[in-house]
């Protein structure tokens, strides 16, 4: 399951592309520059992943971001989107789980208590990951979100990139 060859804009090609951890670590860690940030980044996706999968009993997971280009920028994290296979499994989860579930995606406008806070944004593993769940027949509108190329400037016009897919 190789992922393909960069193209001469140093992206994936456009699409989805199965992949394992295996597969991710050779393009994304290796072949990519900044080889010690990515090896940091990619232990957490792996770490992430395993809990995903004892949570999550059948799915995928899409994996974006800067950290799926071999751009000069050092990546910040890596996006990762849940797709679960029974959507309906989630919603008969107790309370307990659905929170531990929760504690697997990233969050915005959190308001804690005990000290009273405001967070922008709180991310799985200290950081190192943007995590989203996809709800049944939202597929589309997130191929299309992970296939943007974002610049310092915002989206990039003109330009598609890949993005790689784990399946469990």
């Amino acid at each position: 399951m190789a992922l393909p060859h960069w193209t001469p804009d140093n992206l994936l090609p456009p699409g989805r592309h199965p992949a394992d951890l295996s597969d991710i670590y050779e393009r994304f860690v290796w072949d990519a520059p900044h080889r010690n940030e990515r090896e940091n980044l990619f232990g957490a996706l792996g770490g992430y992943l395993g809990v995903v999968m004892r949570m999550i009993p059948a799915g995928r997971a899409w994996i974006s971001g800067g950290f799926t280009t071999r751009m000069d920028g050092v990546p910040r994290d890596i996006d990762v989107l849940l797709l679960p296979d029974d959507w309906g499994s989630l919603k008969r989860l107790d309370s307990v789980a659905r929170a531990e579930i929760y504690g697997l995606l990233t969050l915005r406008g959190v308001i804690v208590e005990q000290p009273v806070m405001y967070l922008d944004q709180v991310q799985p593993v200290g950081g190192l990951l943007d995590g989203f769940l996809c709800r049944p027949g939202d597929e589309e509108t997130w191929a299309e979100t992970w296939s943007a190329v974002r610049g310092p400037h915002g989206t990039v016009e003109g330009l598609v990139k890949g993005f790689a897919e784990v399946t469990w």
